[in-house]
């Protein structure tokens, strides 16, 4: 391994960082793409630094790479309290289901997730909203019916019954009601190059989001097969705020 070998790998890494970064219009990077798939040996390098950083490659193709944190101990890794410092264990099981809710809005069957071929569904800031509510209204049927995994995120499906849908008038994101919860969970995956807004300008109930490469990757790779798993820690005393 040379020294131009590794500081190869980590522009490679650093670029896949960038939010707006895409190999079509940047030929630095559709290069170095381009060795990580053609050179065994510099994608040993460029995955060994990876694991250095405590960062993992999970997809690669035309569009770039995709990389998330190894573990919740990372620094690039994202908790609940970057979106709110003090945190309650209802708010961390709350915004874990709006997340299942955007989620579910875009891709609403596993193939849609696994089929790369099939297109996400666009959606609008009112129809998540109503999809968290849907999941909530959905979680208290099934405690009443005595569903044990239902009970466990009670705290999140109350908390978000017991708030106002929306607030009429407000002007900024807030934790203070559903829509202003949804408002704050989709500006955080835009912060991050995981959804795109293709409105103008404000956040309004008509605004269009479609989802990137990056979160089908990420939903596929690491939220689905660790998803009650995440939200069973949200919700643990423990971890409460």
């Amino acid at each position: 391994m040379s020294s131009s070998d590794s500081q190869d790998a980590a522009r490679l890494l650093y670029k896949a960082m960038a939010i707006s970064a895409n190999p079509a219009n940047d030929p630095d990077y559709r290069h170095l793409v381009a060795r990580f798939r053609g050179e065994r040996m510099f994608a040993e390098v460029v995955n060994g630094v990876a694991a250095g950083m405590e960062l993992v490659i999970l997809d690669v193709s035309e569009r770039g790479l995709v990389i998330a944190p190894t573990g919740r101990n990372s620094r690039f890794s994202l908790r609940p309290t970057d979106l709110r410092r003090s945190m309650s264990e209802q708010d961390k099981v709350a915004m874990v289901l709006i997340h299942l809710a955007i989620a579910a809005v875009f891709y609403p069957t596993t193939d849609h997730i696994e089929d790369e071929g099939r297109a996400p569904f666009p959606s609008t800031l009112a129809e998540i909203r109503d999809k968290v509510l849907a999941i909530a209204n959905s979680l208290r049927s099934s405690a009443e019916g005595d569903s044990y995994a239902a009970e466990q995120l009670r705290p999140g499906w109350s908390f978000l019954l017991d708030l106002p849908v929306f607030i009429p008038g407000a002007e900024r994101a807030s934790m203070k009601s559903v829509e202003g919860l949804v408002r704050v969970s989709l500006r955080r995956l835009q912060d991050y190059g995981l959804v795109r807004n293709e409105g103008d300008e404000e956040m309004l109930d008509k605004t269009v989001f479609t989802p990137t490469h990056q979160l089908r990757v990420q939903l596929r790779e690491l939220t689905l097969p660790n998803l009650f798993k995440a939200v069973a820690a949200a919700a643990a005393p423990s971890n409460q705020g």
